[in-house]
Order: structure tokens, then sequence, then C-alpha cells
């Protein structure tokens, strides 16, 4: 392909050009109109120079994140990631009345898992999803006095306080009584039975899904909460917030192996619900005595849900791998790619290399693009993989524009799918092993070469769930190649290996592939 051969502008063409464009068609349905037609060519531009090495972030913001990881996750090639969880508490209702002499039965905090119900052979079971490993964890809940700010006093209360994954020391400094503390804990995908009390002093029975559920320390509740009912420190939700700062679930190794669990904080059911007895005024006349005033004796709960303010505390290995030919990928606080298109030499000096000018003045008509990422099997062999790769726009910290023609799916849902055309899930064998992923890029390399945009700099990341677009900041330091990351890159602990641009085995070198149409000569 002669780089330098330049096409006349034909008004008819451009009028295609910009409406195919306009229409965002696929390549299936432009190819219907253009490919193979009287007077065009159809060919395949797979020389692009590429530039692409793997970047480790260091500590990243867990403050703003949707879901949050718990446990311990080991992997045989990037070492072991321990994933703790700071919440602050939030109660449900301000200034509660817990009745005359309250007493707790128990206290229990709760975290459903992600499940989904299978039937087979007439029977209704769970299975559990995100639960990475099989081992057991020793398991946590500390009472937490550290203070989480919404806002950041350095600024005046201006911007949002950010939070970032190292921040273990500040939180170990302000532990205070252990909660719960268990030296073999392991997810179970066992249904829960719930047994609320109700207002009309009955029992409701509640039928649920498997979760992460433990008794806490019912002491420290009936002195912390039953006790205080009518003071200032239950008054409003500021108050409570300055009273009660939080709890620490805490996950640390317990063996050879370990589970990591993905847990949504903010659902409908997760939370601390305090079960106790109470007297209260017979107003009904339950015992029909003719008596309202008579104080009985009735079973109330009350919860505590979790707060607004999270941190995910990440204690995490991270090898210095020495291997230009190759791409590390990790979820957490791990390592990214990064990468540069039309990579080569600028003769000019003025940012635009030699060949995307070039490239530029051939005015294609771009069908499709795409950009194929081989796993490296010798380092992937035995290992879990992740379903799912993200590659966003580094300069601006933003999704490609591609990522908007395709259908989202759930925010907090991982077993969601969607923008499969964008970010094709990873193509697997016969025997489940991972052999590459397809990132489609078409709009974003089409506004590249036709439409003046700038060529910015993009970054790849592992992810379980690309429905989540939001960033998190990395924290300042000299030298950073990338000022953010995607959120859907910290709430998985796996990691891949793909063939980098330079590889020795030229059939798995990342390549960029552009199909494309001009006109014959």
């Amino acid at each position: 392909m002669n780089l330098k051969n330049k096409m006349l502008r034909i008004t008819t063409v451009v009028a295609v050009v910009f409406s195919f464009i306009a229409c965002e068609d696929d390549f299936e349905t432009i190819g219907s109109d253009v490919l193979g037609g009287p007077g065009f060519n159809a060919d395949l531009y797979d020389d692009a120079e590429i530039n692409a090495f793997t970047y480790s972030p260091g500590a990243v913001q867990t403050n703003n994140l949707q879901l949050n990881l718990l446990g311990v996750y080991k992997d045989p090639l990037f070492g072991t990631q321990e994933a703790s969880i700071l919440s602050s508490v939030a109660m449900t209702a301000v200034n509660p009345d817990f009745g005359t002499q309250p007493v707790l039965d128990s206290v229990v905090m709760a975290i459903p898992y992600f499940s989904k119900e299978v039937t087979e052979d007439e029977e209704t079971r769970f299975e559990l999803d995100s639960i990475y490993g099989n081992g057991p964890i020793k398991l946590s809940v500390i009472e937490s006095k550290f203070y989480l700010n919404s806002f950041d006093p350095e600024t005046d209360f201006q911007k949002t306080q950010k939070y970032y994954s190292d921040m273990e020391p500040q939180v170990l400094a302000n532990l205070g009584t252990v909660l719960y503390e268990n030296e073999s804990f392991l997810p179970s995908a066992n249904a829960v039975t719930e047994y609320v009390p109700g207002i009309d002093g009955e029992t409701d029975t509640l039928n649920l899904g498997p979760a992460l559920r433990v008794h806490l320390k019912k002491d420290f509740f009936q002195s912390k909460i039953l006790d205080k009912g009518g003071s200032a420190d239950l008054l409003n939700f500021n108050s409570f917030r300055d009273y009660f700062r939080g709890v620490y679930i805490k996950a640390d190794e317990a063996g050879n192996n370990g589970s990591m669990m993905l847990l949504n904080l903010l659902n409908t059911n997760a939370g601390i619900t305090l079960y106790y007895k109470t007297r209260v005024a017979d107003t009904q006349d339950v015992d029909d005595d003719g008596d309202e005033e008579e104080l009985i004796e009735v079973r109330r709960s009350f919860k505590l849900g979790f707060g607004n303010s999270r941190v995910n505390i990440f204690d995490q290995d991270t090898p210095d791998f020495n291997d230009d030919e190759n791409l590390f990928l990790k979820g957490g606080e791990g390592s990214l790619a990064v990468i540069d298109l039309f990579a080569g030499p600028d003769a000019d000096g003025d940012g635009v290399s030699d060949e995307l000018e070039h490239l530029r003045e051939n005015n294609w008509l771009i069908n499709e693009a795409n950009l194929i990422f081989h796993v490296n099997r010798n380092y992937m062999t035995g290992l879990a993989e992740p379903e799912r790769v993200y590659l966003y726009d580094i300069n601006n910290n933003v999704m490609l524009a591609d990522y908007v023609l395709d259908a989202q799916g759930q925010e907090n849902n991982p077993a969601s799918t969607s923008n499969n055309a964008h970010l094709a899930p990873l193509t697997r064998n016969e025997n489940g092993e991972g052999l590459s992923y397809k990132v489609r890029i078409t709009r974003h390399v089409n506004n590249v070469l036709n439409n003046d945009s700038t060529n910015v700099r993009l970054g790849l990341v592992v992810s379980q769930n690309i429905n989540l677009v939001s960033m998190s900041a990395i924290r300042p330091q000299e030298g950073r190649e990338a000022t953010a990351i995607p959120v859907a890159s910290l709430i998985t602990p796996l990691g891949t290996v793909l063939y980098g641009p330079d590889a020795e085995d030229e059939e798995k070198r990342l390549k960029l592939n552009i199909y494309y149409t001009e006109p014959k000569n």
C-alpha cells in the first residue's frame, strides 16, 4: 500500500461517506451498498504503527465505586490481592423510638451476593456469581472511628473528597471494638430465611437469596444504639454519622487459597439489622382487658444501612514484568496498557505522524476498524480470565465514541451483557481457554482519519462489567502516564496477558485492522 497515494475528491463519494457516518451503519450494512459496487475498491489496511506498554498506576480512588470487592484472591502470576471495605453507617429513620427497656435479641449484618436461581429436577437452588476462588478467608467486622468526609476540607469543602486504595494504615489507627471475627469464612450459596417482626406483633417470614450474613456483637449495639434512644446522637443523620462513624469489613489470608466477592452494599437488603424486645403501651388492647395504657412486650427491629461513603482498600502485589512483547492487565490496584495508534515518525514535528497525515489524504470510507488482542496462553494456562476488556480515551478520561453506539446494560449487574459489538466478550476455544478480544473502533478511527479528531492515547483495562463507565482518579505522582482509570477495572481481581505490537509471533501481534472503500482510479 502506497501511503502517499492521493485520490480525487468526488462529490458523490463524499455524499456517500457522510450519509453512512450519520446513519452509524454496521459494517455489513455499509457493505451491501458500497463494497463490490462498480467504481469502488474494498481493501484492508493493517500496517498501522502501534506503540503499547504496561503501566501500573499505584493507588487509585475507591470511594466512588458502585460495587465493592471483599476478600482474598491468589493469582500465581499476578500475586495476592486483599480487598477490605471501610463504610459509613446510616440510620433508616431519625430519632427512633425503641420503646421501654429495649433488649437486643440479635444483630445481623447482611450483604446479598450476586446470584441466580437454577431449577433442576423440579428443585430450585442458587448459583453464586462474581465469586472468585473457593478457599476460606479470615473475615472481621470492626467499629471504625475514622470520619469519612463527603467534601474535601483542603478545598474549603468545595470539592468532593477522594480516598485512595492504600489508606489502610490510617484506618487501622482508628479502629474500635471487634464486632465479628471468623478465621475460616466461606461464601455460601444457601438461601436465607429471615424472620422479621411485623408492626402488628406477628412475625413475617422472608425468603431471600444467598448473602454474606453474620451475627455481630450484641453488647456493643445495645449500648451504642438501643440505650441511646431519644438522645442527641440519634436525633438526625448528621449527628449520627459523627457518633457512629462506620465499620471496617476486613479480609485477610487464611490459607493457600482464598475467595474474593463482588458486593453491592447499597442493595435494599444490605445493612445491619437490630432485632430486639421492648415494652410498649397496649393501645390496641391486645389482651382485651380494657387497659390501653399497660405495657406489653413486643418484638421489633431497627435497620442501619451502609452509607454513601465507602472505600475499597487494597493490599495488592505488583509484580515487575520485564517483558516488552506482552501487555499485562490486572484489575483492582493493578495495571493497564497504554496504546498509541499511528505512532510512526513525525518528520515535520507538527505532532501528527507521517503515517497519519498520509492516511488522512486518502479520504477512505471506513467500513470497519478493530483491534485484535490475542491472549498469551503461555502465561494464562489454568488461570481464570476476565470476560471483557475496556478501551478508553486516556487523554480525556472518557469512553470512545463507539461505546455510545452500542446497547448499554445495567450498572450494578455484572451478568448484564451489552456492547457486544464494540467490546466483544472473550473468544474461547473448546476447552474454555481465552483466545482473543476484539474491540471495534470504527467511529473512533473514522473521526481520526476523516474528521480531524485528535489521535488520542488509549488505555486498555480488564473488566467484568463494562456498563460502569465512570472514572476513578489515580493518586498524583511524578511521571504518571494516566490521571484516571475506569471504575470497571477496579471491581475485578482478574488479570490477563496479551501479545503486544512487538511480539515475536507475527500472527498474534496487536494490529489495527481498517476495512475501507475507495473509488477506483
